[in-house]
């Protein structure tokens, strides 16, 4: 027989262990190596391309962090993919738009934007960059990459959404 004592006990510990759980076992793709993003509390980043005529970050967003206004004037087009957690994204003049695992944003290349996680797990974003004038199937490649990325994501996760955002 159980005492309620012992079963209080162990439910506490339960509960204790379970809410202390590390946000960042949340986050996939390597966290541990990004740097953090000067200005931006709880924002990181990492390069994983970076080549004349494409750049690829992978960045990461602790619950409540918010990656102030800036744009990215080299880019020449920009594919943002949000791999787990959600976020608001802003693009300057427009209206916050709910962004949920699994979807990939066109957004003009080099227009200023700004992106706050309002989840509660660690939110994994892969920005894809044409640095480059466009070139014959160049950006059919990169667009590719980012689809895949997004793919990838939304077979691995436990929440489904298939809707792919275009602006």
């Amino acid at each position: 027989m159980v005492k309620v004592p012992g079963l209080f006990a162990a439910s506490f510990f339960a509960v204790f262990v379970l809410s202390t759980t590390n946000v960042w076992a949340q986050a996939i793709g390597g966290a541990e190596k990004a740097r953090p993003v000067a200005g931006d509390p709880g924002m990181s980043t990492m390069v994983v391309i970076d080549r004349p005529e494409i750049r690829v970050l992978r960045d990461y967003a602790e619950p409540g962090a918010t990656r102030r206004l800036h744009g990215h004037a080299d880019a020449t087009f920009h594919v943002f993919v949000l791999l787990t957690g959600q976020l608001a994204l802003t693009i300057e003049g427009e209206s916050p738009v709910e962004v949920t695992q699994g979807q990939v944003l066109e957004v003009k290349g080099g227009v200023m934007h700004t992106f706050k996680n309002t989840g509660s797990v660690i939110a994994t974003i892969v920005e894809v960059f044409g640095k480059a004038p466009p070139k014959a199937g160049g950006n059919d490649d990169a667009l590719a990459l980012a689809q895949a990325l997004a793919d990838r994501s939304h077979r691995a996760s436990i929440r489904t959404d298939d809707r792919v955002i275009m602006r």
